[in-house]
């Protein structure tokens, strides 16, 4: 019968696995966290012009 089954919308993210329940939330979900270049954290111990 296939009353319970999901559809055959793509509701897993293809950059972080994370998966969704609505097409429209991959969306926007692919929109906001991977739209943006990544930033890079600063390597620790380096210093980027402190006071001393």
């Amino acid at each position: 019968m296939g009353l319970f089954k999901k559809e055959k919308n793509e509701t897993k993210c293809k950059e972080c696995g994370l998966e969704l329940h609505d097409s429209e939330r991959l969306k926007r979900h692919m929109n906001k966290a991977h739209s943006r270049p990544s930033q890079k954290k600063p390597e620790e111990g380096v210093s980027e012009g402190g006071m001393w």
